[in-house]
C-alpha cells in the first residue's frame, strides 16, 4: 500500500498538470495557433500535436484516480517528452518539475524502503528548486528591476528604501528554505515560509494580473511542500551519503541539485535552472519590415511597436504570453529558430533581423545587444 504522502502526491502533481495545460490551452490544444513552434528537432513537426495534448490529460486523470496507476504514469511522462520534442516553449519551469516528480512515482513498489526513497528524490526536487530559485534571483536586474515592476504592477506603495531591502532578502530567504527543508532542525519554519511566501506570491500576481498560468504552480508549490516535509521528520541524506540501492534520490540530486549549478557558466538552461522571474533570461525581439508586419497574424501585430528611430519591432515575450500565456523558452537558440521562421515570410532579408538582448551581469545589469539578419540566419 502506498504511504498517505505518496498518495497525496500521486493526486496533486497530475491535478496540479492539468490545471497548468487549462491555463495555457493554446499552447497544447490550438492547432491553428500561430506563435512559432520550436521543436528540439528542427526539421520535425507535428501540428495535430493536441491529441497528443489531449492523451496527455487523459493519462494525467487516470494517474490520480486509478489504484494502479503505473502504466499512466509511464504514459505521462512519455507524452509529455514527446510534447516537448515538438515544441520547446512547453518545457515551462512546473512542467519540467511535474514529469520529474511524475517519473519518479512510476518506481513506486510496495516496499516501504522503496516508497521512502521516492519521498527522498521528491524532497531533493522541491528543496533544490527554491535553492536555485533563491540563487538565481542575486543579481542588481532583480533587486532593481524586477521586484520594483511587480511591486509597481501589484499596486503596493513601498519606499525605495525599503523595496531594495525586501528585493535583497527575497533570494536569501528563498534559498534558505531550500536548505533548511533538508534539515530536521528547520524544516517546521521552511515549510511555514514556503507557504506563506507563495500566499504572498499569489495575492501579488493576482493583484496584478500577471502570469496567470502560474497560479495553480504556486497552489501546488504550497501543498506539494506541505505534504513531503510537515511533520515527517525522515531525510534524504542516508540515500546520498550510503551506497544503497536506492538511485532515486541520487538522480534527483544530480538532476535537480547539481545540474542546475552549470547555468552560471551557460551550459543549462535557465528555465531547468529555477531562474523564473530572476532577470537573468536573455530577451529577443524582431525588427521587421511593413511586408513583414502586413504578413503577421492579428496577434502579432497588435503587439509591434515602433522605436524612436521609426524601426518595427515585434517582442516574442508580449506574443507568447498574449497568444499562449506563457513566456518564450528563453534560450537564444530557441529564439534564433523563432526568427528563421518569420524570416521565410519575407525575402527582405536585410530589413528583418533578431536582435538578442543578452543575459544582464550579476553586478551592475549591463548586457550585450547582438543583431542577426535574415540572411545570416536563414544562410546558418
Amino acid at each position: 500500500m502506498l504511504t498517505a504522502r505518496l498518495r497525496w502526491l500521486r493526486i496533486v502533481v497530475p491535478v496540479a498538470f492539468i490545471c497548468g495545460m487549462l491555463m495555457s490551452p493554446h499552447l497544447w490544444f490550438d492547432p491553428g495557433r500561430s506563435f512559432p513552434r520550436a521543436p528540439i528537432v528542427p526539421s520535425l513537426t507535428l501540428h495535430q500535436d493536441f491529441v497528443i495534448s489531449i492523451a496527455l490529460v487523459i493519462t494525467l486523470i487516470l494517474s490520480a484516480i486509478t489504484v494502479h496507476a503505473r502504466r499512466y504514469l509511464v504514459a505521462s511522462v512519455l507524452l509529455t517528452i514527446v510534447l516537448v520534442v515538438l515544441d520547446q516553449t512547453r518545457l515551462q519551469p512546473w512542467v519540467y518539475q511535474y514529469a520529474i516528480m511524475l517519473a519518479s512515482l512510476v518506481f513506486v513498489l510496495r516496499g516501504a524502503v522503496n516508497q521512502k526513497a521516492i519521498l527522498a528524490a521528491n524532497q531533493i526536487v522541491i528543496a533544490s528548486l527554491y535553492f536555485w530559485s533563491g540563487l538565481q534571483k542575486v543579481s542588481w536586474t532583480f533587486v532593481n528591476e524586477v521586484v520594483p515592476t511587480l511591486v509597481e504592477s501589484a499596486g503596493i506603495r513601498v519606499s525605495s528604501r525599503y523595496l531594495t531591502i525586501i528585493a535583497i532578502a527575497i533570494p536569501i530567504c528563498e534559498a534558505l528554505i531550500g536548505v533548511g527543508l533538508l534539515l530536521r532542525r528547520t524544516r517546521r519554519v521552511a515549510v511555514v515560509l514556503a507557504c506563506l511566501m507563495h500566499a504572498i506570491i499569489l495575492v501579488t500576481l493576482i493583484a496584478s494580473r500577471l502570469n496567470t498560468v502560474v497560479w495553480p504552480w504556486n497552489v501546488a508549490m504550497l501543498a506539494i511542500t506541505v505534504i513531503l516535509f510537515w511533520r515527517n521528520d525522515e531525510t534524504p541524506f542516508e540515500y546520498l551519503l550510503r551506497g544503497r540501492r536506492d538511485y532515486l534520490p541520487k538522480a534527483a540530486m544530480l538532476i535537480c541539485g547539481l545540474l542546475p549549478s552549470l547555468s552560471f557558466i551557460g551550459a543549462w538552461d535557465l528555465y531547468l535552472a529555477g531562474a523564473l522571474y530572476s532577470g537573468k533570461s536573455p530577451v529577443g525581439v524582431m525588427r521587421i519590415s511593413e511586408t513583414l508586419r502586413d504578413r503577421l497574424p492579428a496577434t502579432a501585430r497588435g503587439i509591434t511597436f515602433r522605436t524612436g528611430r521609426g524601426e518595427l519591432m515585434l517582442p516574442f515575450y508580449e506574443w507568447s504570453l498574449a497568444e499562449l500565456n506563457v513566456p518564450p523558452y528563453p534560450e537564444v537558440r530557441v529564439y534564433r529558430q523563432l526568427a528563421r521562421q518569420l524570416c521565410a515570410l519575407d525575402g527582405d532579408s536585410q530589413a528583418n533581423a533578431l536582435i538578442v538582448k543578452g543575459r544582464p551581469a550579476l553586478s551592475d545589469g549591463s548586457y550585450k545587444v547582438t543583431l542577426t539578419t535574415c540572411s545570416d540566419l536563414l544562410s546558418q
